[in-house]
């Protein structure tokens, strides 16, 4: 039987070990110790989707101290499923599961800052893969430690999406409280008003 359960820190730590190293480059992957510590203090929060003891995929958030939002900062399905709608389900689901009273941001790679198309096209179809499970693209993007990216918002099951303005500055509130030290060096959100 499928389920979402919330992860413990030994079983985020396992699954660290065996799937976020292997799913993200070393670039994208922050310290286990920084999760575990967010962890510890309610502004992490991690999840696996399981088929009875298999894992199919996992999900973890960065959570607003304000409670309304948070961030989606590792969201991978196991290789052999990847393609198989498992991705789909799992994220339908967690919009019912998800602490945060308004819903999620998620950053996706802009496909307009990279050399290749190859490269442009798997970005462009992430985003589409979130549009298509009722994210909406906000007009805020952010120049992150060098990387651009778009920033989507999915709300929580039958909730009405915000207002643009409402959802770039709760992203820029959120931006501010996870990257505190280095927000506006190397943390630069900014509004663009045309979309893809």
């Amino acid at each position: 039987m499928k389920q979402i359960k919330e992860l413990k820190p030994d079983e985020l730590k396992q699954i660290y070990k065996t799937h976020v190293k292997e799913d993200f480059p070393r670039n994208e992957r922050r310290p286990y110790s920084s999760m575990e510590k967010m962890t510890n203090v309610g502004k992490y929060i991690s999840f696996g989707y399981y088929d009875d003891d298999s894992l199919l995929a996992y999900a973890c958030y960065i959570l607003a101290e304000n409670g309304m939002y948070a961030l989606l900062d590792y969201f991978a399905v196991v290789p052999e499923l990847r393609g198989c709608g498992t991705g789909s389900e799992f994220l339908q689901k967690l919009k019912g599961t998800l602490p945060a009273k308004s819903g999620a941001f998620i950053e996706a790679e802009g496909p307009d800052s990279v050399k290749s198309e190859e490269e442009a096209t798997l970005r462009r179809r992430r985003i589409h893969f979130y549009l298509s499970n009722d994210a909406v693209l906000t007009n805020t993007k952010c120049q992150l430690f060098g990387v651009d990216y778009n920033i989507l918002y999915i709300g929580r099951v039958d909730d009405t999406n915000p207002a643009q303005e409402q959802l770039h500055c709760a992203i820029e509130d959120l931006y501010q409280e996870i990257y505190r030290p280095v927000y506006g060096r190397l943390c630069k959100p900014y509004v663009q008003e045309e979309n893809l």
